[in-house]
């Protein structure tokens, strides 16, 4: 019997294939932007503005937000890595062989990483661009090149010495520290880490929610600030249940805030940030120079707790009541010596990143 879905699938893969090629340059080399979720959209800062200066640029995107991103490029197509139809996977398989380099901030890991090394080209190089500034964060074997945003991403990677491992800088912090300029609105931001909650049960759902609201309310009840509540971004673009619960419990609430932006220009507007976990937390310090307070009542082990990949253990707390002490005696000028040393002595090619990865381009594409 033929599969009816797979043969919608097969002309939609020879007619979108067309399409791409049609875009394609004969004068340029041709780099597309792949993007398989749209959580890390923002991590290109001014990249591809820049990519388009000398390359033909082609943005590729998998899931529609309508939002800035797709509309950057030269080009710019929607193209799924995946499609489900009635509880079975079908993968987009197709080969376009003029395609000179794909750039990807999303790691899909499906079929061994058969998704990451081959999605649109068998031939093309790949360089990924880590959403961690502080963490390693790439697999070697799915890409040409990793660019390595700081020393700490790249004491975290067994393979130190490998020459895939490119030493560039951070995009994203080089457009947020350019874009930053503080105004003060009795502002703060809760952003917790992604919640990975089993949507079909409720208890589940129930214990992610049910401790969020329960800072929340804290915070709008021993505190005066306004709250920014920042979820992960596959939070809000996938509609998580726990996110809706939270939306409907605080909507109507006039000192509390959702953020669902793709960038980060509400940095903009807060005076700290709370967190449990999240990578995000040094982002907002090295842009702003501004604390990030860590909540967290469970027990860390040592290395976690010695000023480890995100966390400073004299800015975590264990309990609500220690939280309230550190909100009260936080020292902004101390704080904004710390990050400002720190960024200098950790991040690579701040302020230029882009040309730092313009060079290492020009090095792998010939010229």
């Amino acid at each position: 019997m033929i599969d009816l879905v797979q043969e919608q699938i097969n002309k939609f893969i020879s007619i979108t294939k067309k399409e791409l090629e049609s875009k394609l340059s004969n004068d340029r080399e041709n780099i597309v932007i792949v993007s398989y979720y749209p959580t890390y959209r923002s991590q290109y800062g001014e990249l591809i503005e820049r990519l388009m200066e000398r390359y033909n640029v082609i943005v590729v995107y998998s899931m529609k937000c309508n939002d800035e991103f797709e509309k950057k490029g030269h080009h710019s197509m929607f193209i799924p890595w995946r499609i489900v139809e009635n509880n079975q996977t079908y993968y987009l398989n197709m080969d376009i062989p003029n395609i000179d380099l794909i750039i990807t901030a999303d790691e899909v890991g499906y079929l061994e990483g058969k998704i990451d090394k081959t999605f649109l080209s068998k031939t093309a190089k790949r360089i990924y661009l880590p959403h961690r500034l502080n963490g390693a964060c790439g697999n070697l074997e799915y890409h040409t090149g990793v660019l390595v945003p700081s020393k700490r991403a790249l004491e975290g990677f067994k393979e130190k010495d490998s020459n895939k491992l490119i030493k560039c800088g951070y995009p994203q912090l080089d457009y947020a520290i350019k874009n930053y300029t503080f105004k003060d609105t009795n502002t703060i931001c809760y952003a917790p880490t992604l919640r990975y909650v089993e949507y079909d049960r409720k208890a589940n759902v129930n214990i992610f929610a049910g401790l969020e609201i329960l800072i929340i309310e804290w915070l709008l009840k021993n505190t005066t600030f306004n709250i920014v509540y920042r979820a992960h971004p596959l939070a809000f673009s996938n509609n998580h249940s726990y996110y809706k619960t939270i939306l409907s419990r605080f909507r109507d609430e006039k000192r509390f805030s959702f953020n669902n932006s793709i960038g980060y220009d509400f940095f903009n507007n807060i005076s700290f940030m709370i967190t449990d976990w999240s990578s995000t937390s040094r982002l907002f310090s090295y842009t702003t120079l501004r604390p990030c307070l860590f909540f967290m009542p469970y027990p860390m082990n040592d290395s976690e707790l010695a000023n480890g990949e995100y966390v400073f253990s004299d800015l975590r707390a264990s309990s609500l009541e220690s939280l309230k002490k550190l909100m009260d005696n936080i020292d902004y000028k101390k704080e904004e010596a710390r990050y400002k040393q720190m960024r200098e002595d950790e991040v690579y090619n701040i302020g230029k990143s882009c040309e730092a990865i313009l060079d290492y381009i020009g090095d792998i594409l010939g010229g």
